[in-house]
C-alpha cells in the first residue's frame, strides 16, 4: 500500500512545485479510502479572477485490475460564489496506451495517462476558455462517481485548473 501512495504523491508534488510559480494554477488530488467517499462527492475549490482565462482538467487514479469497462462516469457539480449550482454528467475514456490516445486525437485529445504497477492514472481536459468577468471568487467543484463499479475502482480523484492573463 505504501508503494501505491508514493506513486500518487510524486506527480502531485511535482505539480504543486510547478504551480507555485503561477498563483492561478493548482492541482488537488485526493486519495479515496472508501468507495462511499465518491458517492458523497469530493470537493475542490477554484479561485478565479477577472482578467484571466482558465482551463480545467479532471484526474483519476484507477485500479487497473478492475478495468471492467473502458470508461469512467462522473457527475460534476459546480457551485458559483453566489451559490448557483450547475450539474453535469460526464463520461471519460480510459487510456492505457499511446494507440488509444492517438485514436482520440493525439495531442489535441487533452488526455494524459500513466501506469504505475496496478494503478492507471488518467487526466482529461474538461473545460477551456473559462472567463469570469461578472462573478469572480471561489467556485466549488464536487466530483462524484456515477455508479458502483466506478466507485470501487477509483483510488484517487483530482481537479486542476490553470489561468492565463488575458491580453
Amino acid at each position: 500500500m505504501k508503494t501505491r501512495r508514493k506513486y500518487l504523491l510524486l506527480p502531485l508534488l511535482l505539480c504543486i512545485a510547478a504551480a507555485c510559480s503561477n498563483p492561478h494554477e493548482r492541482l488537488t488530488l485526493v486519495h479515496v479510502n472508501q468507495p462511499s467517499e465518491l458517492e458523497n462527492g469530493i470537493s475542490f475549490d477554484m479561485d478565479i479572477e477577472q482578467g484571466y482565462t482558465y482551463s480545467t482538467a479532471i484526474v483519476c487514479s484507477i485500479d487497473a485490475a478492475q478495468l471492467f469497462k473502458e470508461k469512467v462516469n462522473l457527475s460534476l457539480e459546480v457551485i458559483a460564489p453566489n451559490y448557483d449550482s450547475f450539474k453535469e454528467k460526464v463520461t471519460f475514456p480510459l487510456v492505457q496506451n499511446g494507440s488509444q490516445r492517438a485514436a482520440l486525437g493525439g495531442e489535441r485529445a487533452a488526455v494524459r495517462f500513466q501506469r504505475h504497477g496496478s494503478l492507471l492514472d488518467n487526466q482529461w481536459g474538461w473545460r477551456r476558455g473559462i472567463t469570469c468577468d461578472t462573478l469572480p471568487g471561489r467556485w466549488r467543484v464536487i466530483i462524484t462517481a456515477d455508479n458502483p463499479t466506478d466507485m470501487n475502482r477509483i483510488r484517487a480523484v483530482g481537479f486542476s485548473y490553470k489561468g492565463e492573463a488575458d491580453e
